[in-house]
């Protein structure tokens, strides 16, 4: 069963007070890749508990998450480049702005902000008192996720004339250039609009899949599972599949807005598992 808009604003609103409070330690991390520096900016994080999982057997809880619980985190990118610096999500808005002034970078340095997706977690800091929040900043997103949400289209109104809406490319063609350098590339199932962003400089990438997972400890052995909250839980599965292959296959690391702390890693085929894969975080 689908979970509710209602049940989901509950969700959020549980993550914002248990979670805030908790991103202490281990708030950024940030690579290089090519002229580019990329950063994780770490909102909230937390422990979730299994309710929200679609199709994980018993055997599999056990095995993969044997305490009843995973780790779990909100966040969003930095992207500082010689074209200006961009943000991919926004989070809840409550802890990105005293982030980025730690990376030196005010709301005012924003270039362009990517949408992956329209859930509260990853546009609410978008807008505040229905003003936009990046004043010198064009938000970009999908125009399928623009027709499915209403509270995109709200928070777009502070960015009057300052939106563009565009049409990610497949996965095989390696997506649609939108800058330079930056590629979207159509990952629907969670939202209908669902968008990843592949940034490539000087022949390095990285793939910044917004939410392709939730619950990494099990996701990775079994891509399969999805979770309550995907639009399409059948298609959220089978995209994941297929972007951790590619992601395997063409060494291509990866971010996500709930992989938890460096939130930046590598997938490689597990060996002693078929159809599961191993996420290895970076270090610093």
């Amino acid at each position: 069963m689908r979970i509710t808009a209602i049940a989901l604003l509950a969700v959020l609103f549980v993550f914002v007070c248990k979670g805030a409070a908790r991103a202490e330690s281990g708030e950024i991390f940030s690579v290089a890749v090519g002229d580019l520096k990329i950063s994780m900016i770490l909102e909230a994080q937390r422990d979730s508990g299994l309710d929200f999982l679609i199709g994980a057997s018993p055997e599999d809880i056990a095995k993969f998450i044997p305490s009843g619980s995973y780790p779990s985190v909100v966040a969003a990118y930095l992207v500082q480049s010689p074209d200006g610096a961009m943000l991919v999500d926004t989070g809840f808005g409550r802890e990105i702005g005293r982030h980025l002034k730690s990376l030196g970078v005010s709301d005012g340095d924003i270039k362009t902000v990517l949408v992956t997706h329209a859930h509260g977690d990853h546009i609410s800091g978008l807008a505040k008192d229905g003003k936009a929040v990046y004043k010198n900043a064009k938000v970009i997103a999908a125009k399928g996720e623009y027709a499915w949400s209403a509270d995109l289209r709200k928070h777009l109104r502070a960015y009057d004339g300052r939106h563009e809406l565009i049409t990610p490319g497949g996965l095989e063609t390696g997506g649609t250039e939108i800058r330079r350098g930056v590629y979207a590339i159509e990952a629907y199932g969670h939202t209908p609009g669902h968008t990843m962003f592949l940034f490539e400089s000087k022949g390095e990438k990285l793939l910044i899949w917004g939410d392709l997972t939730h619950a990494m400890a099990i996701q990775m052995p079994r891509p399969g599972v999805s979770v309550t909250y995907d639009s399409d839980p059948a298609a959220a599965a089978e995209v994941r599949a297929s972007v951790l292959k590619y992601a395997a296959e063409n060494k291509i690391p990866i971010a996500g807005m709930h992989v938890a702390y460096p939130g930046i890693g590598d997938i490689s085929a597990d060996p002693e598992n078929p159809g599961g894969y191993i996420f290895t975080g970076k270090t610093e």
